[in-house]
């Protein structure tokens, strides 16, 4: 009897035979490969350095990605190249590409591993360490020239934001004025109509002539007859006569009369008070008054504008002078409010301008160019070159400085054998100069620094507080050295008893006695250190021989 297969046989030779077949087909196969190279690894700040990736093994089927936009940082790509194939009518072939790296910074840099993609499998570079160098300048070979100065540029025309802002509330303020002037005018006019009692008959005469009584429209020829009355009324009486029933107006015009206020008899109030009747009769009980009737209504109504015309008391001489009193009164009132509108609106436009100008430009804008910077105003202003004292000490300043006079102390005096003081301005004031110079007996060494020291006590005896002081070396452009001390101090406003900041730059020398220029500033003003900056620069000292 056969033995039977071992149970494992199969599953061994089927594994073999999957070995060398896998062996076989891959053993022949060619795996792709990523590399990279570099013409240099130390460059200079600026130069370029050749990054090139190299992707071999590649067939048709294959689909390769490389990297894209800035990922070579801190190195910044300069340009990318296409990419190159190397034997392309081949079955596998080489994929390459270039990209040109710099750096503007000194330094050692790492460029990180670059990832290619094949047929969506990431392959990556070798990590890459660059030298960046500086440039070094060789000066004995390569000239040196002074920087050229900035060439002045015209600014492009452009309207500022503030000047729309200007027309805009000027253009409010000239609509608020002609409502104004419309009203005045308005009122004006109103004083200028036609007095009431001439409007009246006008109106009866238009009256006359419409076509009321030929086209029988009775009703608002009567209504139309009363209403001229009571305009009239209205105006001349000043009593709400429109608005007023029959019997209201009635027991007004009688109420006048018995207070005297208008000189008008029974009869014709009666007679008045019949019309009235009819004109209700016509409008609210559709009663149609006769022609005849309404004719004779018509003359009544004239009548009675006439009577009551007469009927109102004149007015006596000394009312009237009263009256022209009063009407000059009145207008000169009216003058006086014309100039207290006009005055709040210029304040109001001027504000409002301010206003504006503020938001858009800042305070320091409008201090300087509207309201006015005395500093400004003397830095951008004709400067004076003068020589001061013996030895001559010329200096450059805003103003000349005047010759004034100081006293010494006790122990100072019997060496000295000439002092001079000039001076421009106040210590209080936003710019003061002092120059003061010491002539001595006989030669003798200044010390400055104890002249620095003493400088602290100075300024404490004229009232300064929060004294911050510093001081250093100082040289003329001519040569001559010297001691700057400065810093900073805070002294009493003698008015409003606040505090004023100030800035000071003093400079001592020792030149054949004692020299000392004194210059104290508003503190935080550009244009007082501009013009410190500009004194101090141009001190100079002349020689006494021609």
């Amino acid at each position: 009897m056969q033995k039977p297969l071992h149970p494992y046989s199969f599953d061994m030779t089927r594994k073999l035979t999957l070995t060398f077949i896998s062996v076989f087909v891959f053993g022949f196969s060619y795996s792709q490969e990523v590399n990279f190279k570099t013409n240099a690894d130390t460059i200079k700040i600026g130069e370029q350095v050749d990054y090139t990736i190299e992707v071999e093994n590649i067939s048709n089927e294959d689909f390769v990605v490389f990297p894209k936009d800035q990922t070579f940082v801190p190195l910044e790509m300069v340009e990318d190249y296409k990419i190159d194939t190397t034997q392309p009518e081949a079955k596998n072939f080489k994929l390459t590409k270039l990209y040109k790296l710099t750096q503007f910074d000194s330094g050692t840099y790492s460029v990180p591993p670059q990832m290619v993609k094949i047929n969506d499998k990431a392959f990556y570079t070798d990590t890459l360490k660059i030298r960046v160098n500086d440039v070094v300048l060789d000066t004995t070979q390569q000239k040196l020239f002074p920087i050229k100065p900035s060439i002045g540029v015209e600014k492009p025309f452009r309207i500022a934001s503030w000047f729309w802002w200007t027309i805009g509330i000027i253009a409010v303020l000239a609509i608020i004025a002609f409502l104004l002037f419309k009203f005045k005018k308005k009122r004006d006019l109103a004083k200028k109509r036609i007095p009431p009692f001439e409007q009246a008959m006008i109106y009866l005469k238009e009256l006359d002539t419409s076509s009321a009584l030929e086209s029988r429209n009775f009703k608002e020829y009567i209504t139309e007859l009363t209403n001229i009355t009571r305009r009239y009324l209205e105006e001349k009486l000043e009593i709400r006569a429109l608005e007023f029933t029959t019997n209201e107006l009635i027991s007004e015009l009688i109420f006048r009369k018995e207070k005297r206020k208008l000189a008008l008899k029974d009869d014709i109030i009666a007679e008045y008070e019949k019309i009235l009747r009819r004109a209700d009769l016509a409008k609210f009980a559709k009663s149609k008054p006769d022609l005849i009737t309404l004719k004779s209504d018509r003359k009544q109504i004239e009548n009675f504008l006439k009577n009551v015309q007469s009927a109102i008391p004149q007015i006596t001489e000394e009312e009237n002078k009263k009256d022209k009193a009063f009407q000059e009164a009145l207008a000169k009132k009216r003058r006086k409010q014309k100039w207290i509108v006009g005055i709040i609106l210029g304040a109001v436009l001027i504000i409002a301008v301010l206003s504006a100008v503020i938001a858009t430009k800042g305070y320091a804008y409008v201090k300087d160019n509207i309201i006015g910077n005395p500093t400004k105003e003397l830095l951008e202003g004709n400067w004076m070159t003068s020589d001061y004292g013996v030895p001559p000490m010329s200096m450059t300043t805003p103003k000349v400085l005047v010759r004034g006079d100081y006293e010494l102390p006790e122990s100072l005096k019997q060496n000295v054998a000439d002092r001079e003081m000039y001076s421009s301005g106040s210590m209080y004031q936003s710019l003061y100069i002092v120059l003061n110079q010491i002539r001595f007996k006989e030669a003798q060494e200044i010390n400055l620094d104890a002249v620095v020291d003493g400088i602290y006590t100075d300024f404490e005896e004229r009232g300064a507080y929060n004294i911050l002081s510093k001081s250093e070396e100082f040289e003329t452009i001519g040569g001559v050295k010297g001691k700057k001390v400065f810093g900073s101090f805070a002294i009493e406003n003698p008015i409003t008893k606040s505090d004023i900041r100030k800035e000071y730059q003093i400079l001592n020398f020792g030149k054949g006695g004692f020299q000392q220029i004194i210059i104290i500033r508003d503190g935080d003003d550009e244009y007082g250190e501009s013009i410190t900056k500009r004194i101090i620069n141009a001190v100079e000292f002349k020689s006494l021989e021609k």
